[in-house]
C-alpha cells in the first residue's frame, strides 16, 4: 500500500516529467542553437528532478525543484515570447501558459513540502530554549 506522501511525491514527479515534455515540445520551435541547447539542458534537468522525486524526494531535490521553477517563472513571465519563437513560433508561445502553470504548481508544492519537513528542526532565534 502506497502512502499519501509517496503518492504526492510521485505526482510531483509526473509534473516534473510534464515540464520536460513542454520544454521538449518547445525545442522544435527554438530560434537558435543557444536556445535549443538551453531547452535541452532544461529537459535533462526536469527529467533528473522527476527521477529523484519518484525515487526518494530528498530536501535537496525539493529545493532544486522550487528554485528551478522560480527561475523559469522569473525569466519567462516578463516577456513570454522573447526567445521561444522562430518568426512563426505561435506553438511555443501557446505552451508558455501551461508551462508557467506547471512551474507555479511545482513551486507551491515544493515550498509546502519543505515548510512541513522543516517544522521543529530549527533552533529558536533568540538563543534561549522555549519552555
Amino acid at each position: 500500500m502506497t502512502s499519501v506522501a509517496t503518492t504526492g511525491r510521485r505526482g510531483c514527479a509526473v509534473l516534473a516529467a510534464g515540464s520536460a515534455s513542454l520544454h521538449a515540445a518547445m525545442l522544435g520551435q527554438a530560434a537558435g542553437m543557444v536556445t535549443a541547447g538551453l531547452l535541452a539542458a532544461m529537459v535533462l534537468a526536469c527529467l533528473y528532478c522527476a527521477a529523484e522525486l519518484w525515487r526518494a524526494g530528498s530536501d535537496t531535490v525539493w529545493t532544486v525543484v522550487a528554485l528551478m521553477n522560480l527561475a523559469m517563472i522569473a525569466v519567462h513571465l516578463p516577456a513570454p515570447t522573447h526567445h521561444h519563437t522562430n518568426g512563426t513560433g505561435a506553438a511555443a508561445v501557446d505552451l508558455m501558459a501551461p508551462a508557467t502553470a506547471v512551474a507555479l504548481t511545482e513551486v507551491l508544492v515544493a515550498t509546502a513540502v519543505l515548510c512541513l519537513r522543516s517544522r521543529g528542526r530549527l533552533a529558536p532565534l533568540s538563543g534561549t530554549p522555549d519552555h
